[in-house]
């Protein structure tokens, strides 16, 4: 796999920063090479019978991005970097980039660009750099939209199989229909889950041969996914030490339960394997099913679970941490969805569970927005949403 080291290396001349690349042809230049690996172009060749593949000379844009950065130190350019990288060498590729991204924030946070704004908020002063990362995420044309459609395996007899497709893998009907388009009737939702269950079947039937007949292949998927999920909890933490305050944290939900769900469908696969042959099984990956994200992820992807506060570690029949809490309520969610489905009970229990990692004026603002107005007269809290 590539170098990426290179990456952190100081920028030519005096500035530590060097030049800021936003405006720069050759980024701009960069930028237009990406453009046949957007959704629609991927989607156009599924449609015309193809895997989603797209031409797209990866290596060559790592070149550009790798001359380009000697020049300036750009989180814009260095995302590009991390999702060349992800193209290139699948899940470890993605881990790699992630990493590169989090040491960046860790040794250059004050000379990155684009620079920090002037605002007595560490978020706010950061929000340029918080968007730029968040194209990590971006389904549409960024690294989430790459992993879904690109090809993971492709045993003899099954064809190919994507990042989609796996996450996919373990979900329930349950979450199937709550995370389906709204207003569907009672034979689209057949339809719907008619379809998951055949892609299911083709999954499991997929990891099953590779198991059988490429297990060092199979073992090195499960430990490049947790590597990268390792990688993105380090970022996330990374931003925590500079950015986090009042409670609010960044973190990257669509990417993180795109990654959890890969990593539940590949723990059933390791689990059967274990049966099979007497080898340790692999440690159990708990599964949230929640509501369909609004922010444009791909519906077959759950809330991502928080990492758990350092300071409070875990012990069987006590909460010591929020995710803690959060844990519980998904066993609640998970059991109401088994044994009573037309509870409303699961309903509430998610919206609790929404609740739990918001600060004081987000809960006013969930549970009673109507007297928001009031409340801010009296505490002398200013609307951040008329700013």
């Amino acid at each position: 796999m590539r170098d990426l080291e290179t990456f952190l290396a100081p920028v030519d001349g005096s500035d530590p920063s060097g030049a800021e690349l936003r405006n720069d042809p050759r980024f701009h230049a960069i930028e237009r090479l990406l453009e046949p690996a957007s959704r629609e172009n991927r989607l156009s060749d599924l449609n015309a019978g193809g895997t989603g593949a797209v031409a797209l000379d990866w290596g060559a844009l790592l070149e550009d991005a790798s001359a380009l950065a000697g020049e300036g130190r750009d989180l814009r350019l260095l995302v590009i970097v991390a999702r060349a990288v992800a193209n290139e060498a699948g899940f470890a590729g993605l881990g790699a980039g992630l990493t590169l991204l989090a040491e960046t924030v860790e040794r250059n946070w004050d000379e990155l660009h684009p620079a920090l704004r002037d605002s007595s908020s560490a978020r706010e002063a950061a929000v340029r750099r918080i968007n730029a990362l968040y194209q990590i995420e971006n389904d549409d044309n960024g690294i989430l939209g790459d992993l879904q459609f690109n090809t993971v395996l492709e045993p003899r007899g099954v064809g190919a199989v994507s990042g989609a497709d796996l996450a996919a893998g373990t979900l329930k009907r349950t979450t199937i229909l709550s995370e389906a388009p709204s207003g569907l009737g009672e034979a689209e939702k057949a339809a719907l889950m008619a379809a998951h269950e055949t892609r299911v079947q083709r999954v499991t039937t997929a990891c099953r041969a590779t198991a059988a007949e490429q297990p060092e292949l199979l073992q090195a998927l499960v430990n490049d996914v947790a590597a990268a999920e390792e990688a993105l909890g380090k970022l996330e933490q990374t931003l925590d030490a500079r950015i986090a305050e009042n409670g609010s944290s960044i973190r990257f939900k669509a990417l993180g339960t795109f990654l959890e769900r890969v990593a539940a469908t590949l723990a059933i696969v390791e689990k059967e394997e274990a049966a099979t042959t007497g080898a340790p099984a692999p440690k159990e990956i708990e599964m949230a099913s929640t509501p369909k994200k609004p922010n444009g992820a791909d519906p077959a992807l759950p809330e991502r679970k928080e990492p758990a506060s350092p300071a409070a570690s875990s012990v069987p029949g006590q909460i010591n941490s929020r995710r803690d809490v959060e844990r519980c309520l998904d066993m609640i969610i998970d059991f109401y969805e088994r044994t009573e489905p037309s509870s409303p009970i699961p309903h509430l229990a998610r919206r609790v569970r929404k609740m739990v990692p918001m600060n004081f004026i987000e809960l006013m603002e969930e549970i009673a927005p109507s007297g928001m107005k009031e409340f801010r007269n009296v505490a002398g809290a200013p609307d951040e949403k008329s700013k």
